[in-house]
């Protein structure tokens, strides 16, 4: 559902900014907050596989489990 021109123009007035500006900022806030937990995933399993604390099928479930999250949310965020 688009916003008609009166509601864009309230909208821009009222925040200082687009809204098409505005869901990119939230857009790009919810793929680096992807990111950045997959920074963490990646990282914690690093540590884990480093130090034998962490067998292969728990490692391999891990990329598995954030990968296809990853792949599902950008989806669906930049779709």
């Amino acid at each position: 559902m688009s916003m008609t021109s009166a509601q864009a123009s309230a909208f821009s007035t009222a925040g200082g900014f687009t809204a098409t500006e505005s869901s990119t900022l939230w857009v790009g806030l919810a793929v680096a907050l992807i990111v950045l937990w997959g920074v963490w995933t990646f990282q914690s399993i690093y540590r884990g596989w480093a130090t034998r604390n962490l067998d292969r099928a728990a490692a391999t479930g891990g990329v598995i489990r954030w990968t296809l999250l990853f792949m599902i949310m950008t989806f669906m965020l930049l779709h």
